[in-house]
């Protein structure tokens, strides 16, 4: 009887660990990975992709009302801050691919994005670190290479034109430094005094080659493709057909670290460029650098000594199986960090989000890898706007200072909104090379509605006035 009674022990607590394993450690109810892959003409946004946008879209517009605020932004990683705002921009041009009745709810959520990104407390760690005085008229390709591919995808997928001259003015100025290290022993731009990385570089190359295609400029032949032989012959590794961790100009050394979240980023940016040679290294990068858990993956930190699984290297993985249609390891990635990052309902939003602490920083870089459709998809797609090639905006007269807010304005730190500056426009208002109907009144228009101000039925009074301060 006692024997029985174990027997039947032993099977109840089997078959509850059974179910434990089903529910808490299987990723079932999961949306189909295939999903994520099917054709242009097929593809819709999946309720897990819908759940994420609607938390990042109210989370950006929470934001946008309160100038430079972050509101439950780790400042730990305020360093990262730029590249959360900007993967998480580079999925939305898929999105409207995908979704185009949707294009102007996607269009303000972008024009928000590209406000953070230019906001003082994400550019200003290169300041602060005394790096220089200026941050993207030199240097700091990790921080103006993504300003500028945001400003490239906006006008190649909305065909908005309100960042016209910023784009132009900060093209010029990556193009401009291109040359000048040219003439001397390595190509490309630095992030900082004396570090120069890859991946940072492949942004801005990805952004002058979208230039040459709204404006029939020659960047992708000349500077680009100069910074390509660059990293093919000196910072790729023979062994692996991947890429090492950083090169220093001042001592033409290079760190022969090959690093995953590195490669994954590298991979995915280059492809456009040298699709052959890339889809090598991405099966190298598999067989390096992923590691599998049945129904889940996860991506290396580095090659070699300390081999372990890494957040940041996960996620990047994401960007790198989506961009080689890889369903199969995206889909364990997928399944690794939407089931143990638990992700589900956000209470306040209404939307999906992770049960993290830091989940304002990876749910857009999640969700913008769902949606990516590959950068060949995005760049060759008909956006259907007349004008190309653009006629190039003068900015002869253009500093950086005519780009980037020179002080925070937050609600929640003693320097509040500005009503209005003739230096530096508030930053959730609409600047750049947009004029609002109203900033388009001539100034006989303006006078002639303020004096009626006081009588028309309707009218915004003090808003000409206001204008004019």
């Amino acid at each position: 009887m006692k024997i029985l009674t174990t027997k039947r022990m032993i099977i109840f607590i089997s078959f509850v660990l059974v179910v434990w394993a089903v529910i808490f450690v299987l990723p079932l109810g999961m949306t189909d990975t295939n999903a994520y892959f099917k054709a242009v003409n097929e593809r819709e946004l999946q309720i897990d992709e819908i759940g994420q946008l609607r938390d990042i879209e109210e989370e950006f517009h929470s934001m946008s009302l309160a100038g430079d605020s972050f509101t439950n932004w780790n400042t730990d990683y305020q360093a990262f801050w730029k590249y959360s705002i900007a993967f998480g921009f580079y999925g939305l041009p898929s999105a409207i691919i995908i979704n185009p009745e949707k294009m102007p709810q996607y269009k303000v959520l972008m024009d928000t994005m590209i406000w953070k990104m230019k906001s003082k407390k994400v550019w200003g760690d290169f300041t602060d670190f005394g790096f220089g005085a200026d941050p993207i008229s030199m240097q700091n390709i990790m921080y103006k290479g993504h300003l500028n591919l945001m400003y490239g995808l906006y006008q190649l997928s909305t065909g908005d034109m309100r960042y016209a001259k910023e784009y132009t003015w900060l093209t010029g100025q990556i193009a401009q430094e291109m040359r000048l290290h040219h003439q001397g022993i390595y190509e490309g731009v630095t992030c900082e005094p004396n570090a120069w990385f890859v991946e940072c570089n492949t942004i801005g190359m990805l952004s002058l080659h979208i230039y040459d295609k709204l404006y029939t400029t020659s960047y992708t032949e000349n500077e680009v493709q100069w910074s390509l032989d660059f990293i093919m012959q000196r910072m790729q590794d023979e062994e692996t057909g991947l890429f090492y961790r950083y090169y220093q100009p001042n001592h033409d050394f290079v760190k022969q670290e090959i690093t995953g979240y590195a490669n994954a980023w590298i991979l995915t940016f280059l492809n456009p460029f040298l699709p052959e040679q890339m889809k090598q290294s991405y099966q190298s990068f598999k067989q390096n650098l992923s590691v599998n858990y049945g129904p889940y993956a996860s991506i290396y930190s580095r090659i070699g000594h300390n081999q372990k699984p890494d957040r940041i290297a996960h996620i990047f993985g994401l960007w790198a199986a989506k961009e080689f249609n890889d369903p199969e390891l995206f889909g364990k990635l997928r399944n690794g960090i939407d089931k143990v990052g638990d992700l589900g309902p956000h209470l306040e939003r209404g939307g999906l989000s992770y049960d993290n602490p830091d989940n304002s920083l990876i749910n857009g870089v999640v969700l913008a890898s769902k949606l990516h459709l590959g950068w060949e998809t995005v760049l060759a797609h008909d956006w259907g706007y007349a004008g190309i090639p653009y006629a190039i905006p003068d900015t002869s007269n253009m500093t950086w200072v005519d780009i980037l807010p020179q002080q925070i304005y937050s609600s929640e730190e003693a320097s509040p909104l500005p009503v209005y500056t003739d230096k530096r426009a508030c930053p959730s208002c609409f600047w750049g090379d947009f004029d609002s109907e109203i900033m388009k009144k001539t100034k006989a228009e303006k006078e002639a509605a303020d004096q009626s101000c006081s009588t028309a039925e309707g009218e915004s009074c003090g808003m000409y006035q206001l204008l004019e301060q």
